[in-house]
């Protein structure tokens, strides 16, 4: 008898590692391996994994799920990954990474980013003209404690400048993930927003405004194009659907962030529902309606995993 219950395979990189699960379409977690991955603090504040591992790590849980053969391979009709936000791998031409990824608590880039938003007359450290023009258009501004993206990609720049040049892409570490398993790069609508440099005004057509890519210092063409969360990238790369037993057409999903998809797994998914997240970072969120930010108290409404939502981000 043909079994009826398909299954996708989920992976979450967090900042301990990867869980890699088998997850039934109807929400039911058949079964999951975690394998460990090292996080390396350096003076200054920084912090850094490697995607090498990274993806080792990724491979091995795959393999060691897999191995299980729960379910047939025909039955696994997708691949979703999500993972730890706000952190960044620089790749070459061939996608191989020129160093360690610098993720979400790397802090030695506040000197660059101090650098990009200050001016002659400021509100919270921030010039009034850099800031309406940033929250304008993508509903919040670079913080200056450097965890952000963009500022990894300028610390980079101007730490590393050899590195910076060679970079192809710089993709954040869900993205990393995506492109190891398709050879495609991209980045989600709610995974670039970070990097602060996309028009968010217009929640299910977000794109790179040029203006913010020039006042950040960095190249449009060093960062990926854009899809929503939902949405396909293409199928696994044959070599990888062989290596771990899965059928060669299975797609990969494009997914989310960490936050994003916790919010979506809280159940909290209607407008103002709130969720409240304690782990190895915390934050309360909630979906909301409405592009809006409150400065003084460090919110702002971004874009969502759900298609036409903004969320509400409180770390």
């Amino acid at each position: 008898m043909l079994s009826v219950t398909k299954y996708i395979l989920a992976v979450d990189l967090g900042t301990s590692g990867p869980k890699v699960a088998l997850v039934s379409t109807d929400g039911e977690v058949v079964d999951y391996v975690f394998e460990n991955t090292e996080t390396i603090l350096l003076p200054e504040g920084g912090a850094e994994e490697s995607p090498d591992d990274w993806w080792n790590a990724t491979t091995s849980a795959l393999k060691k799920l897999l191995s299980k053969k729960i379910v047939p391979a025909n039955d696994i009709v997708a691949i979703n990954c999500t993972s730890q936000w706000s952190g960044t791998v620089a790749v070459d031409k061939n996608g191989d990474p020129l160093m360690n990824a610098i993720i979400w608590m790397d802090s030695r880039g506040a000197k660059y980013i101090k650098e990009k938003i200050s001016g002659l007359i400021e509100i919270e450290g921030y010039s009034i003209t850099k800031l309406r023009k940033w929250v304008s258009l993508t509903g919040g501004i670079p913080g200056g404690s450097g965890k952000d993206p963009i500022a990894h990609i300028l610390y980079i720049k101007n730490v590393y400048p050899d590195i910076y040049k060679k970079t192809y892409k710089f993709l954040e570490p869900k993205d990393y993930l995506n492109f190891k398993l398709t050879g495609e790069y991209f980045a989600s609508y709610d995974s670039i927003a970070l990097h602060w440099v996309t028009d968010n005004r217009n929640i299910s057509n977000i794109k790179y405004d040029n203006s913010l890519i020039k006042l950040a210092g960095i190249e449009r063409e060093k960062l990926p194009d854009l899809k929503r969360a939902i949405d396909i990238i293409g199928p696994v790369k044959k070599e990888i659907a062989e290596e771990l037993g899965l059928q060669s057409d299975t797609p990969v999903i494009m997914g989310a962030p960490d936050l994003h998809s916790a919010a979506i797994g809280s159940g909290a998914v209607e407008d103002y529902e709130g969720h409240l997240y304690v782990g190895t970072s915390s934050w309360l969120i909630c979906h909301v309606p409405f592009k809006k930010t409150d400065l003084f108290h460090n919110m702002a409404s971004l874009p969502s995993a759900i298609p036409g939502k903004y969320l509400l981000i409180n770390e």
